[in-house]
């Protein structure tokens, strides 16, 4: 066992992008900083999720840090959207390029982290039995990082191959000659199925709920696109930064067009607002989803983008019984929209079966297949590309014990609380970085944790400077939060959401919005007028309190 011989000034849980920002971030402001990742290298997300065809749907130009003119300066996208080697050697080079690899534990699983009131400190233990003492801690254990397998009967008696995308074999499997079967159909699945399906004799898809899905049509940056970004990145930044953007769409369109995110439907005729469906679904990616301000809001507006995208289904995929299956229900934006590369044409293919599961549900998995309305359907691999246990799953997972004693997962089996997704009443000094009840996973999850770990660096430079030894958010103020996050959601067709969003992936979850839908510029702004009124939301003390 070790210990650190002093108490850090802060320890971050994640060498993400987060993470690896924070470390750099809170090392500037003169911090003793360490930070505790799990796996053996950085990358967060992009370290674990390396199966075939992982890619950002987020343009690259837009999916990076901007806090950097180094960075800037020296690193060179090559495709509109990066595929996932290329993020995870972005984010290998920024750590080796800032030298932040001498303050990273790698291969360093917390367990357990418990706030110490008689000293006003944090302590944590490793899974190796390593223990460290910080008077901050920050979680930057990210919103997409634990994975669940479906709860399927057998689904361990398999013989065969099993795996999740998430935890995908460092020695890339081979699919050649076998027959695989594939469980969901979510951003993941849809990446991961062309591929498979050109490798493998026989590809069963077993299809739970189907997604409204778009063309990434990627391609590589040219020097005239490299150009054009540097000549303009200033200025898309600062609308990024605004709200003015969302960079999930097409950069240049935005930059060149009407940006019709910020109309309303009603100021276009129905033939108007056809033709800017068409555009966007020209241009590819996920910039159908931010073509007007109220597509959240207005129900025949949404109907019309939901059933224009159906209508790309039937248009694409040959038999229309499998076109039919593959069909959403749900109202268009209120599950995540899927972006790949030759998806629905994969259904095209002689040897990919898809099976309906969810009229007819998989009976049980056995030691050779799936059974099936009960017919068996022999495999060799089964993926489960069943997603994870967003937002709240890891730290409730580690036992992160608060002031009093209480622990966080068994606080947050009966709903979430935060005061603005970073703090949380009870567990003093602690911050997180793309938690729940923030707009996390709804915007450029980059931007969103640049502008967070800003925010946490500058409450924890107040602390300091003031000679405070603890801070905690007050209860009135983390359930006025929450109160805004459910007013912010309320009218929409957010309200019928059926999707990780509010934890109907995960069985005996607590169904609620897990983010804040507001949009990253009315976060911000509130973020900052918390700021400059000097934390009214919070109190602060000076002495240990044991």
């Amino acid at each position: 066992m070790t210990k650190a011989d002093s108490p850090l000034d802060v320890v971050v849980l994640g060498a993400g992008f987060g993470g690896l920002y924070a470390v750099h971030r809170f090392r500037e402001d003169g911090l003793e900083t360490l930070a505790l990742e799990a796996a053996p290298d950085v990358g967060g997300a992009w370290y674990w999720n390396r199966y075939p065809g992982a890619r950002c749907d987020v343009e690259s130009l837009a999916y990076c840090y901007s806090f950097s003119p180094i960075i800037d300066a020296e690193w060179k996208w090559s495709e509109r959207y990066a595929a996932r080697d290329e993020i995870y050697r972005y984010l290998q080079w920024v750590a080796d390029r800032l030298e932040l690899r001498r303050d990273i534990r790698f291969n360093s699983t917390l367990i357990k982290a418990t706030f110490e009131e008689r000293d006003n400190l944090w302590t944590f233990e490793t899974k190796d039995g390593d223990v460290y003492q910080s008077r901050h801690f920050v979680s930057a254990a990210g919103p997409i990082t634990t994975p669940i397998f479906p709860e399927i009967e057998g689904l361990h008696d398999f013989e065969g191959e099993l795996m999740h995308t998430a935890r995908w074999p460092e020695e890339e499997p081979d699919f050649c000659g076998k027959r695989v079967g594939v469980i969901g159909t979510g951003s993941s699945g849809t990446q991961l199925i062309p591929i498979v399906a050109a490798q493998c004799e026989h590809l069963s898809v077993f299809l739970r709920t189907p997604n409204y899905h778009s063309p990434a049509l990627n391609g590589p940056i040219e020097p005239e696109d490299q150009l054009w970004w540097e000549s303009n990145r200033e200025d898309i930044r600062q609308q990024l930064h605004k709200g003015r953007r969302s960079g999930s769409g097409d950069l240049r369109l935005d930059a060149e067009t009407n940006d019709t995110k910020f109309h309303y439907a009603e100021e276009f005729t129905p033939e108007q607002r056809k033709a800017v469906f068409e555009k966007r679904w020209a241009c590819g990616g996920a910039s159908l989803a931010f073509m007007f301000r109220d597509i959240m809001t207005n129900k025949e507006l949404n109907d019309e983008v939901s059933d224009f995208l159906r209508e790309k289904i039937k248009e694409t995929v040959d038999d229309p019984e499998d076109a039919e299956k593959l069909t959403p229900k749900f109202p268009f934006g209120t599950k995540r929209l899927t972006v790949g590369t030759n998806y629905l044409e994969t259904f095209n293919r002689d040897n990919v079966e898809l099976v309906d599961v969810k009229s007819n549900p998989i009976d049980r998995v056995t030691e050779n297949g799936v059974i099936v309305n009960g017919q068996q359907i022999e495999l060799d691999t089964l993926i489960c590309a069943s997603g994870f246990d967003a937002l709240t799953g890891t730290l409730s997972r580690i036992e992160v014990r608060g002031k009093d004693g209480q622990l966080l997962g068994e606080e947050w089996s009966s709903g979430v609380q935060s005061h603005l997704g970073i703090t949380i009443n009870g567990y003093p000094n602690m911050y997180l970085i793309g938690g729940p009840l923030s707009p996390s996973v709804l915007t450029n999850v980059v931007r969103t944790n640049e502008m967070q770990v800003d925010w946490i660096a500058d409450l924890i430079g107040f602390i300091k400077n003031r000679s405070y030894q603890r801070c905690e958010a007050k209860v009135e103020a983390q359930t006025g939060w929450g109160q805004e996050v459910n007013d912010a959601a309320k009218g929409t067709l957010w309200e019928h959401a059926e999707s990780w969003y509010v934890g109907a992936n995960v069985p005996g979850k607590p169904r609620q919005l897990l983010a804040y839908i507001g949009g990253f510029n009315a976060y911000n702004r509130r973020c900052i007028a918390e700021r400059e009124q000097s934390y009214p939301s919070y109190t602060f003390c000076k002495q240990a309190q044991g």
